[in-house]
């Protein structure tokens, strides 16, 4: 009996190990086949919001082009053809529903309607900063814009901040204040641009509305108005009387301009770290520093110089705290 049941006990064991040894092959391919389509999504991730912050960088050079047409013209279109692109999309993809229900939510509603005028503000002196020679202060507008957006966190969620958060802003307000000081006159544009996009970026965090859908309908309201001003602006008419075919074509594709990097960070951001995120946003300013300088000949004086130091800085510690409290909840996740 005892022979027998040693017997029994011996024959399971072997036939335990020879399924342990097939099965465990297929453990480890499944855990590498996992791996590396996680490092496939990242890799996705990180070219998608790459090539949207490069297309936000190179932005200036588009807009330039368009130098010798009213500011308020380019807007308008920007806005009537971002809305006819965003819409032709959600159409398509039959996500035209989610404009719909945004637009029947009054909750939703109060937030996106300031955020539309908040984009619009932003837009506008966007292009006028670039096609005025004040390219170098909307690239220092959107290196603050991450220490605004922390700002904007404080105040409003009450989140929480560590010193080496409150040392890096303490940097920035120092950088705008040798500005200020250095031009002889406050860098509004600056302030304006990083204000704007911090409150735009607030105000639709606020809604909860992301994405296309956000522009489709932002633009939509905006529409009306944009009709209003290219069909009885004087201004818009002396526009349409300077129009080239290049200039036409480059106008139709505005709304192609400013979706599709919106489309390229929604695909990749998902896919990210936000410490990731955070290091690759300071590329689209980087840029538009470096088309001022060496395409467009905007004078990068000494003061200017200290200015963006104490803001490159001010930007590192406020990156170290971000990768930190990303550490920290990773650990406590």
């Amino acid at each position: 009996m005892r022979e027998a049941y040693n017997e029994l006990l011996q024959s399971s064991i072997v036939r335990f190990s020879k399924k342990s040894l097939a099965i465990a092959p297929r453990c480890v391919k499944m855990v590498g086949t996992e791996r590396k389509q996680n490092m496939k999504e990242r890799n996705i991730g990180l070219l998608s919001t790459l090539a949207c912050y490069i297309l936000w960088g190179l932005l200036p050079l588009y807009w330039h082009m368009l130098e010798d047409l009213n500011p308020v013209f380019i807007l308008a279109n920007r806005i009537i053809w971002s809305a006819v692109f965003t819409v032709s999309i959600l159409l398509i993809t039959k996500k035209f529903g989610e404009v719909k229900t945004v637009f029947r939510d009054p909750k939703k509603m109060r937030f996106v309607i300031p955020a539309a005028i908040a984009i619009t503000i932003n837009w506008g002196v966007y292009i006028w900063a670039v096609n005025s020679g004040h390219i170098l202060d909307s690239s220092i507008g959107y290196y603050m814009n991450p220490l605004v957006v922390f700002a904007i966190g404080i105040v409003l969620f009450h989140e929480k901040s560590g010193v080496i958060d409150w040392v890096s802003l303490g940097l920035a307000t120092i950088g705008v204040l040798i500005a200020t000081i250095a031009y002889g006159s406050f860098p509004w544009v600056a302030v304006v641009l990083a204000l704007s996009f911090g409150l735009y970026g607030t105000l639709k965090k606020l809604g909860g509305v992301g994405g296309i859908t956000s522009i489709a309908v932002e633009t939509i309201i905006l529409a009306p108005f944009a009709l209003v001003f290219l069909a009885f602006s004087p201004a818009s008419h002396a526009s349409i009387a300077q129009l080239t075919p290049l200039t036409t074509t480059l106008l139709l594709l505005t709304g192609i301009v400013t979706a599709s990097p919106l489309i390229l960070f929604t695909f990749g951001v998902n896919r990210l770290p936000l410490s990731t995120v955070g290091f690759l946003q300071y590329s689209s300013p980087t840029l538009q520093l470096l088309i001022g300088v060496l395409v467009f000949h905007e004078v990068l004086t000494k003061d200017r110089i200290i200015a963006f130091a104490f803001i490159a800085v001010a930007l590192m510690l406020y990156t170290i705290g971000m990768v930190q409290r990303a550490r920290k909840a990773r650990l406590e996740a």
